[in-house]
C-alpha cells in the first residue's frame, strides 16, 4: 500500500513538497514540485494507491466558488465554515475556514483542481491536515511550524514512525516534514485506524483514530 502525502502550496511559484511511503512506512521518496503538471506527472509514474492532500479539497455546501461578489451561499445560515472545520474547533484544534473572507482562497481553488483531476484519472485522494495530525499524534505542545525548534521536533517525533528519514536528511524541512505527515496519515488510514470528520457534500476530513 503505498501512499503518497503533499503539503500543497498556494502557487506553482512555490515548492509543494512531496513524500511517498511504502506499505512498512518506508520513506522511498522525497522531493517536491511546482506546477500542477509536475505533480501528476510524478503521481503517474508513481502509481500510488493513496494520495493524501494536506489542503481543502471541497467548497462548503451552497457554494459554487468563493467569490465576493457572487450571491452562493451557505445552504444553513449562520455558518462560517465547513462542518469538518467547526468540529475542529470544537476539539480546539485551529484551521482556517473554507468561505469567501478566507485567506488561504487560492489554496483552496489549488487543491479542489488538482483533487479533481486526480481523482478523475481514477487515484483514490483523501483530505488530511498536518496540524490536526501532529495535535492528536504528539500532543498540543508543538512548537511554532517556523521555529527553528520545529524541525528537530517533528524528526524526532517522526523516526519511531516512518523509517527511512536518515537517508533524506539534508532535504527535511518544514514543509517536507508536513508532506511526510500526511503519507503518515494516509497509511494509518489503510489500516483502519484512522477517524473521519465533516459530511460527504462538503468535504472528509481524515484524522489519526480520536480518543474515546
Amino acid at each position: 500500500m503505498s501512499v503518497l502525502g503533499i503539503d500543497l502550496r498556494a502557487s506553482g511559484k512555490k515548492p509543494s513538497a512531496v513524500a511517498i511511503l511504502d506499505s512498512g512506512s518506508h520513506l522511498t521518496q522525497l522531493g517536491s514540485c511546482y506546477e500542477d503538471s509536475e505533480l501528476t506527472d510524478l503521481i503517474d509514474e508513481v502509481r500510488p494507491d493513496l494520495i493524501a492532500i494536506g489542503a481543502p479539497l471541497n467548497l462548503p455546501s451552497g457554494f459554487c466558488c468563493l467569490d465576493q461578489s457572487c450571491d452562493c451561499h451557505f445552504s444553513v445560515p449562520g455558518r462560517k465554515g465547513r462542518l469538518l472545520e467547526r468540529e475542529l474547533a470544537k476539539m480546539g484544534i485551529s484551521c482556517f475556514y473554507t468561505n469567501k473572507g478566507s485567506i488561504i482562497r487560492e489554496l483552496i481553488y489549488r487543491g479542489i483542481r488538482l483533487s479533481q483531476d486526480l481523482k478523475e484519472k481514477g487515484y483514490n485522494v483523501i483530505e488530511v491536515y498536518p496540524h490536526a495530525t501532529k495535535m492528536l499524534l504528539f500532543g498540543d505542545k508543538l512548537p511554532p511550524k517556523n521555529s527553528a525548534a520545529s524541525v528537530a521536533y517533528m524528526i524526532g517525533h517522526l523516526t519511531p514512525l516512518v523509517s527511512g528519514m536518515d537517508d533524506h536528511s539534508d532535504d527535511l524541512d518544514q514543509n517536507s516534514c508536513d508532506a511526510i505527515i500526511n503519507a503518515y496519515t494516509g497509511q494509518l488510514h489503510s489500516r483502519s485506524d484512522t477517524d473521519v470528520l465533516g459530511d460527504p457534500e462538503e468535504g472528509m476530513l481524515v484524522l489519526p483514530k480520536l480518543p474515546t
